[in-house]
């Protein structure tokens, strides 16, 4: 045997021979006590509080504690009776907003153009009887046939019939031409401010409706039809789970959060279940420690002790209320597995194993 000295640790190695070496690290680890530790059971979905997002009174209640529901399904409505008015006024101004704008694009109708076409034809007729009846005064006002006054009558009545055709020109023009890109622009954003509006309006409204996150259950009810609720703070109105799957949520004391591993089999038990114990495996560990979770009845249980949370997948089946405080152990086969499959992994010289061993 040999001592070696590091700063202020002395440190025995015990120095063997190859084969002794590889014995002695293959050599089961002694584990005089199994683990336990004390749990509450969940649903696997975890069970998810539901509270109003706005101030008001509950005028509905669609569901009772035990009821089954499904995802998006509305638990309670909180009076919303202003803001469905509001949205039914928006809707009508987003459609005109939608109606001015189809018409922007689409123009004049074929039966207006038509119109203005014909009125178009009966003015450029005018228009040339005017210069002909014109013309006859100027040459019979040469001749001195017809006075001044006439002939300046007679060109009024051409000028009047010309811009009168011209007008009409120009209005046909305006029809069968497509809509200025500055025009449906503006109507373009008149349409989606119309829309914001109504998403807004709606969006105020969802916020007073309750809805369900997930396909489970009813497990509590916090409020009914007729009580008010706030936001600040949000007031719980109901809990809702899933329960087709369970789960335990251990808490694992700190001096045995090195002997747990996922997947690791665990045994289940309640004292309201004396003759029954579930099966259970190891799902997910926490990687924080923190206070406990939960404490039991007896007066010796410490408190200032650190705990490691870990999540217990139940088998599929097990049928336990919400919230029943349990009790939880490993397998002893399943955590000699755990550690005789870590013992193969580790390197068998004694050099590598009194290493680790040191770091540890």
């Amino acid at each position: 045997m040999t001592l070696a000295l590091s700063g202020a640790l002395l440190v025995t190695v015990e120095q063997t021979s190859g084969t002794e070496s590889k014995a002695a690290a293959n050599a089961p680890i002694a584990r005089d006590r199994l683990i336990a530790a004390g749990g509450l059971v969940e649903p696997a979905s975890e069970a998810r509080q539901l509270a109003a997002s706005v101030v008001g009174r509950i005028v509905k209640m669609n569901f009772e504690e035990g009821d089954a529901l499904a995802q998006g399904d509305v638990i309670a409505e909180v009076e919303n009776d202003d803001l469905k008015a509001q949205a039914a006024g928006a809707e009508a101004a987003m459609a005109a907003r939608a109606s001015e704008l189809a018409r922007l694009k689409a123009g004049a109708r074929e039966q207006e153009i038509a119109a203005a076409k014909a009125e178009l034809r009966e003015a450029e007729a005018v228009a040339a009887n005017a210069q002909s009846s014109f013309e006859r005064r100027v040459a019979l006002g040469t001749k001195q046939i017809v006075s001044k006054e006439v002939v300046d009558q007679a060109r009024a009545d051409r000028d009047t019939a010309e811009a009168r055709r011209d007008f009409l020109a120009q209005k046909l023009s305006l029809l069968v031409a497509p809509p200025r890109s500055e025009d449906v622009a503006i109507a373009q954003a008149n349409l989606d401010a119309a829309r914001a509006r109504l998403a807004e309006i709606r969006a105020e409204i969802e916020k007073t409706i309750v809805r369900s996150p997930i396909n489970g259950v009813v497990l509590k009810l916090y409020r009914r039809a007729g009580e008010t609720v706030s936001n600040l703070p949000p007031t719980p109105v109901a809990m809702v789970g899933d329960i087709s799957r369970l789960r335990v949520r251990a808490d694992i004391e700190e001096a045995d959060v090195a002997a747990i591993a996922p997947g690791q089999t665990v045994w289940v038990t309640a004292d309201a279940y004396p003759n029954k114990r579930f099966r259970g495996t190891v799902g997910q560990i926490g990687v924080q420690l923190g206070r406990k979770n939960f404490r039991n009845d007896n007066p010796e249980e410490r408190l200032d002790t650190k705990i490691l949370e870990a999540m217990i997948d139940l088998e599929p089946g097990v049928q336990l209320p919400i919230g029943l405080p349990v009790d939880i152990k490993a397998d002893p086969s399943s955590k000699n597995q755990k550690l005789a499959d870590a013992r193969a992994a580790t390197p068998h010289d004694t050099e590598t194993v009194f290493k680790q061993s040191f770091e540890r």
